[in-house]
């Protein structure tokens, strides 16, 4: 290995490499030449008999003991040459040398300005070199000055390592820039370089610069560019140059002695930048820039004397690492719970509890931030397996979910609206957005403050049983004889008139019929009121549409005003009235209520002043305003058909109604053409709490239709065809739920049967028989009540069925869709033409024509009994017993086999029925073929007679039988 070293060292004798393996080598190369030659072999100057002496030793012995043994290691080390010079070739060197001169010294080099400078002792003073004995041969000396020249030129000229690898300063990138503070979620430690906090996303307030790019030109080399940029900004004093002092004996340096002294000086210079980032470091808080200025400089000038002792150093490295060890053990201390002072704490859980509670106060809670939902549009109706693509769901997880929160029975097919699938949406954080329209007409809001605004009449509705005098009461109220005009004395419909009070206080009723068919007509009625009549017969106390008025008045939260009818009869009982109504929640003045109950005669007009004044002050105390400006409000009452056209009954809410203005009523409108009051007389204007006559409608309007005044003409139409489009659509999801039912039902019996075409296959058509109807009456309300009516009749067996129901008389286009769909026509309180009748007599068709309510549900309960399967019962005529068996001979000498019997009850008849029972057990059911009395053929017997039976196509019966007679009984059915 030495001889590899050493070779390797002379190929460069006169160039110092500058890398760190080739001064690596140098390092641990210490031998000297003169121990390559051996341990006894003496100078060349002893003289040529030593130098003869000393070769012959080193012939006579090897060099280097072999390190392989055996003979192969001898032989190599005889056949090995000597590697010193025989005794002629040191005379020859000798005499060479002493004849050429010495060549002068070379001169030292001038220290440039704040160059390092290493002071070296004498060589006498100096220790010897390990194991080196003294010689006085002349040693080759270092570099030359040309040489060093050379070196600090190169060395100039080559970056430093630093420049050329960046990884031996690696920084981390989490060290690269400081910590920051989150400001929304006060996240401690965030890293300088994220642009985002990793824990609530919020923004860097302080964004990081990006790095400053220094793009290098076409062409330049990296050597050049750091040589360009380094020429100015490095330092003098960063070069360590050695101040190179010749030996006492040779005048030349040592090269190892002259290296070491290389490493310690910049290892010096490493621990002087060590101890002054120390001192920085250690710099107070409140110190200014100018002393920290000044104790930076004077520490630079103390560093740069040379003459710093090493032990100063020394102790200020090791102070820094106690205090390094220091803070270390403090750590660690606290970690392991001990004290300052060495000693160790006992564990305390109540106080670590106390510390983390007063961690969790100081910080302050976080703001949770929820998710903004994505908006989703939805349209009116959507499928299960639609709806699943798109909120981005697998469909059977999708199902599964739905079945979760209550859906039973889903399918991929199943049909959504707009409204379930919207909450089924936000339940993925989506933001539902429907399909909305802004040409719609809405009512303006009540105002919260009324007291401004002028009074309008009160609205007063009369509601009772049916045949209880709502309609004379209100006779005598304006003193005219409604009653007499009514078809059979009660009312048919809503009648609206105002009547002025005896103290000129007008006052708006609305009489609506008793009926039971009438329902949806009181519900109406007590819904547009604002003081219910409730008018009770002294003589038959509360009914059904009494107790049904009540409950009506009450869900309308409207104030009631009980009058006890009738009073005029003998023998009436109002207390029983009054304990009656007490029953049912309508406590009277009379029982501790708030409810009046004044007795009134409609005849003779006994209690109706009383009647009038109560009305009127509570009114006052309800104290009734309206605003009589701006657009109009009202609900319709009631419409019909008349000579001018279609006409409605509108009850004015608010604002002034003109002729001209344009209304909307649901999916119909108008331009008033003229108004009229109850009595038929034109008037100029109606105001809030007025009943008018209003005609010109395009379409009939439907009773209890809100009524809004529009701008225009193209308004009214805009919204007439909207409100037409949301009415298809509503169609359409009540279509949509019934073909989800039978969807469902399907499925149920293709999962029963197992086999999908027997199933549809073997289906029999069950339920209900329908029976057709088209009712056509003279106003709506009219036509809401019979429809309603009819509807509800029949039973498990038939059903009624409406196709069609309309406003006005019966047209000849109802008598052929009654025809074709085999239906039959209800007219209700209205004309029919002769032409008419005579059509629907021709063509086979049933037309119902009534003006009385009851008739008419008489006559629909009539027709559809008609469809009912009769009641048949089977009675008993005649009972005989089997006694005997015998065969008789018929024409073409085929026998047969006769029974013998004796009739014990009744008559047995030939044309009649018979069974044959046998332990109380039918074994044959049919007809007889022969009747015979010995050899007569008769037609009947009688008790205690005997006879002779064939039946017919049988002949299994025995002795001991019984034979019965029966006839069939057919009743037919009616519905009640």
């Amino acid at each position: 290995m030495h001889r590899r070293v050493f070779r390797r060292i002379c190929r460069c004798p006169s160039i110092d490499s500058v890398y760190p393996a080739t001064r690596r080598n140098c390092r641990e190369f210490h031998i000297s030449s003169s121990c390559l030659q051996g341990e006894n072999q003496v100078p060349a100057s002893t003289g040529e008999k030593e130098g003869s002496s000393a070769s012959s030793q080193s012939t006579s012995r090897p060099l280097f003991k072999p390190k392989i043994g055996g003979a192969w290691g001898a032989k190599l080390s005889i056949s090995r040459a000597p590697a010193t010079l025989t005794a002629a070739e040191l005379a020859s060197r000798n005499a060479l040398k002493a004849a050429t001169p010495p060549p002068p010294p070379p001169e030292s080099p001038k220290p440039k300005e704040n160059t390092l400078l290493v002071s070296r002792t004498p060589v006498s003073g100096r220790t010897p070199w390990r194991n080196s004995k003294p010689s006085t041969a002349r040693v080759p000396a270092g570099l030359t000055a040309a040489e060093l020249a050379s070196r600090d030129a190169i060395k100039a000229d080559t970056p430093p390592p630093s420049e050329l690898s960046n990884r031996e300063n690696f920084i981390v990138p989490v060290a690269r820039a400081p910590l920051w503070v989150c400001p929304t979620c006060h996240y401690p430690s965030c890293v300088g370089s994220d642009p985002f906090c990793p824990r609530c996303r919020s923004p860097n307030p302080n964004p990081p610069q990006p790095p400053k790019v220094n793009p290098r030109t076409l062409g330049e080399n990296v050597m050049n560019k750091w040589r360009k940029n380094n020429v100015q900004s490095r330092k003098r004093g960063d070069t360590v140059r050695v101040k190179r002092v010749a030996s006492e004996s040779s005048g030349e340096l040592r090269p190892i002695e002259e290296k070491e002294e290389l490493i310690e000086a910049q290892i010096q210079v490493e621990q002087r930048s060590v101890v002054q980032d120390e001192t920085k470091s250690a710099e107070p808080a409140g110190e200014t820039k100018e002393q920290s200025a000044k104790e930076e400089k004077q520490n630079i000038n103390d560093f740069d004397k040379w003459l710093a002792s090493l032990e100063e150093l020394k102790k200020a490295e090791e102070l820094q690492r106690g205090q390094q060890a220091q803070r270390f053990d403090r750590a660690k201390a606290a970690k392991k719970g001990r004290s300052r002072d060495g000693e160790e704490d006992e564990y305390d859980p109540e106080e670590r509890q106390k510390r983390r509670e007063k961690r969790k106060q100081k910080q302050k809670p976080i703001e949770v931030v929820e998710p903004q939902r994505s908006p989703l549009f939805l349209p009116e109706f959507i499928s299960v397996g639609n709806l699943a693509d798109v909120l981005g769901v697998r469909q059977a997880e999708f199902i599964d979910h739905l079945e979760d929160i209550g859906f039973e029975g889903v399918v991929y097919s199943h049909v959504l609206d707009a409204e379930t699938a919207g909450l089924i949406a936000e339940e993925y954080n989506f933001e539902p957005i429907f399909e909305t329209s802004e040409q719609d007409l809405v009512a303006a809001p009540e105002p919260e403050d009324k007291s401004h605004l002028p009074q309008r009449p009160p609205v007063v509705t009369i509601m009772g049983h049916v045949d209880h005098g709502k309609t004379t009461l209100l006779d005598w109220l304006r003193k005219s004889s409604v009653a007499a005009t009514e078809h059979g004395g009660i009312t048919q419909h809503i009648g609206a008139f105002s009547v002025v009070m005896p103290s000129g206080k007008s006052i708006t009723f609305l009489d609506t019929p008793g009926h039971a068919a009438f329902l949806d007509m009181r519900r109406r009625g007590a819904d547009l009121t604002d003081i219910v009549v409730l008018v009770v017969a002294a003589d038959d106390s509360v009914k059904p549409q009494t107790i049904e008025a009540i409950k009506h008045a009450k869900q309308a939260n409207v104030p009631i005003i009980v009058a006890i009818n009738k009073m005029d009869k003998e023998g009436v009982n109002p207390e029983r009235v009054k304990q009656d109504l007490a029953r049912h929640s309508v406590d009277v003045e009379d029982y501790g209520g708030d409810v009046q109950a004044i007795p009134v005669s409609g005849k003779t007009g006994l209690g109706m002043l009383d009647l009038e004044e109560a009305i009127v002050t509570l009114s006052e105390l309800l104290d009734h305003r309206a605003d009589a400006e701006g657009n109009a409000e009202g609900w319709v009452v009631e419409a019909t058909t008349k000579k001018a056209g279609r006409v409605a009954t509108v009850l004015v809410k608010r604002g002034t109604v003109r002729p001209g203005d344009i209304l909307v009523a649901g999916t119909t409108w108008t331009r008033i053409k003229t108004l009229k009051n109850e009595a038929g007389t034109l008037i100029e204007e109606a105001t809030p709490g007025m009943p008018v006559e209003i005609d010109g409608w395009r379409e009939q309007p439907e009773a209890g239709s809100e009524v809004l005044q529009a701008p225009s003409e193209q308004r009214a139409k805009d919204v007439v065809d909207y409100r037409l489009e949301r009415s298809d659509i509503k169609k359409l999801g009540e279509d949509t739920a019934a073909i989800n039912v039978s969807r469902k039902e399907t499925l149920e019996q293709r999962r029963r049967s197992g086999d999908e075409e027997t199933a549809g296959s073997t289906e029999t058509p069950t339920g209900p028989k329908k029976v057709n109807f088209i009712v056509k009456a003279d106003v709506s309300g009219s036509v809401e009540a019979v429809v309603n009516f009819v509807s509800g009749v029949g039973n498990n067996e038939v059903i009624p069925h409406i196709l069609r129901s309309g406003v006005g008389q019966v047209s000849e286009f109802d008598i052929k869709h009654a025809a074709t769909s085999e239906a039959s026509i209800i007219n209700f309180n209205s004309a029919v033409d002769p032409m008419i009748s005579r059509m629907a007599e021709a063509q086979g068709v049933s037309l119902m024509n009534h003006n009385i309510i009851y008739e008419l549900i008489d006559d629909v309960k009539a027709k559809l009994s008609e469809y009912l399967p009769p009641n048949i019962t089977y009675r008993v005529t005649g009972e005989a017993e089997i006694t005997q068996q015998f065969e008789i001979t018929l024409r073409g000498r085929n026998k047969t086999l006769i029974a013998g019997c004796k009739v014990r009850n009744g008559v047995i008849s030939r044309g009649k029925k018979v069974r044959v029972m046998r332990n109380k057990e039918i074994i044959y059911e049919g007809s007889l073929t022969s009747l015979r009395n010995v050899k007569k053929d008769v037609t009947e017997m009688r008790k205690d007679t005997e006879c002779g039976l064939s039946f017919q196509d049988w002949v299994g019966f025995q002795v001991g039988d019984h034979v019965q007679s029966y006839e069939e009984v057919v009743e037919k059915r009616y519905l009640h």
